[in-house]
């Protein structure tokens, strides 16, 4: 102990390294988590897409320039047999030095596994012994492609798409109104404003540019399309295609109803 304390200094330590003890009753902060249950640092379900992508691109050029996707990336294998072929050239070079004559293929593989054996340790661990049939040389056949000839479950039926007219006349009436709602904001509008403004109408003709095919492109598409590159034309352009979207579902809520 020492001198104006009664506790020894070893007890004294231990208390002040504990940890306090939350009281009874008193309220603990749950760990932050997302609604699937997933804490936010495990929680990769709005990367997903953008990890998928990034993998996918990667592999891809791999195989490119591997030579996968074009055909000269010849058999597998290619790294061992090209060893044993280099090691079984020699062998002949030898054979036709040390006999005279071009070797057969019988004597070819007597000579060369009898030379693999005596200068290597373990020639059938190092894939040098050849056979007969290894002596033909092997060529790496591009598959044909699928069609419907070879591929019966290719052979579709285009049916027509009898709501095709009905939607471009209602998607028609969404411009028309989306031209209205870009008037009445100009009319309201009490400043010059200091840049071009986001019109709906731009934003939906270019959303539902392409809705026959069922392409809609997203807000960066969008933006690079339209030529967006601000912040604020942005977050703008986002209002705009909200509004876009919301008088899109007003026009055919008839059809979520069906559904």
């Amino acid at each position: 102990t020492t001198s104006g304390s009664t506790r020894p200094w070893t007890t004294r330590l231990r208390s002040r390294s504990r940890r306090p003890t939350l009281r009874p009753g008193s309220p603990q902060r749950p760990p932050h988590r997302s609604r699937n249950g997933t804490q936010g640092a495990s929680n990769y379900s709005h990367n997903l897409p953008t990890i998928l992508e990034k993998e996918t691109r990667y592999w891809i050029r791999e195989d490119r320039s591997r030579g996968l996707l074009n055909g000269t990336a010849g058999v597998p294998g290619d790294t061992a047999r090209d060893r044993r072929g280099r090691a079984l050239a020699k062998s002949r070079q030898l054979f036709e030095l040390e006999h005279q004559h071009s070797p057969t293929d019988p004597e070819l593989v007597q000579f060369h596994n009898a030379r693999m054996r005596a200068t290597r340790k373990d020639a059938s661990r190092q894939s040098v012994l050849v056979t007969e049939k290894s002596l033909r040389t092997l060529k790496a056949v591009p598959l044909p492609e699928a069609d419907t000839a070879v591929e019966p479950r290719l052979i579709t039926q285009d049916e027509p798409d009898i709501t095709l007219h009905e939607r471009r006349q209602r998607l028609a009436a969404v411009i028309t109104q989306c031209e209205q709602q870009d008037e009445e904001r100009r009319q309201s509008r009490r400043r010059t404003p200091t840049r071009e403004p986001v019109l709906m109408t731009d934003v939906a003709h270019a959303y539902f540019a392409h809705h026959a095919e069922g392409h809609f492109p997203t807000r960066g598409e969008i933006a690079e399309q339209l030529g967006i590159t601000g912040s604020a034309a942005r977050r703008e352009l986002g209002a705009r295609l909200n509004d876009v979207l919301g008088v899109t579902r007003e026009a055919f809520a008839d059809y979520r109803d069906a559904s």
